[in-house]
């Protein structure tokens, strides 16, 4: 299974929904990893009847009065993913404790934001992965999402220069 990975909108979903409606034939759902998790309720509106895709989101610390929980834990294709936003995790900092965490969970795939810089890291079988920011990139990074593949217990993901398909 394939899931587009996104992270710190901030409120602009014109670039998410452009690339929702390239990539829809080839992606599972969609995953907003917070800071305007609301921006995917809206894209879920528009895109998850039409184009039968699977949305989720968690909370992030400019997510007030969101619904979306701080995190989410689950099993697909038997890797398990732990979802979160990353400010509780003090990534700012160093990515120890987000990784201490993920070891707790018994984690695979540890999907995050909030720095709104793209990282890729696997080590020890552990997949850290934060897509980046569509809307805001910061640290010379550029607009950037992910491509997360889940199958057979594997993970692996892309992370795309996403003014390269607006």
């Amino acid at each position: 299974m394939r899931f587009l990975v996104i992270s710190d909108t901030h409120g602009a979903i014109r670039d998410a929904a452009f690339i929702i409606e390239k990539w829809h034939t080839h992606i599972d759902g969609v995953w907003h990893l917070g800071d305007h998790a609301s921006d995917l309720d809206k894209l879920a509106k528009h895109y998850a009847q039409s184009y039968s895709l699977a949305f989720s989101s968690v909370r992030g610390n400019c997510d007030f009065s969101c619904p979306a929980p701080y995190s989410r834990q689950f099993t697909i294709e038997d890797c398990h993913v732990f979802m979160c936003h990353g400010h509780q995790y003090r990534i700012n900092f160093s990515l120890d404790y987000l990784r201490e965490q993920a070891r707790e969970q018994k984690a695979d795939v540890v999907l995050f934001g909030h720095t709104h810089v793209p990282l890729y890291e696997k080590e020890n079988g552990l997949l850290l992965l934060n897509p980046g920011s569509l809307t805001q990139p910061r640290g010379g990074s550029k607009k950037s999402f992910a491509l997360l593949e889940l199958s057979g217990g594997k993970a692996d993901a892309t992370i795309l220069d996403a003014d390269a398909f607006l």
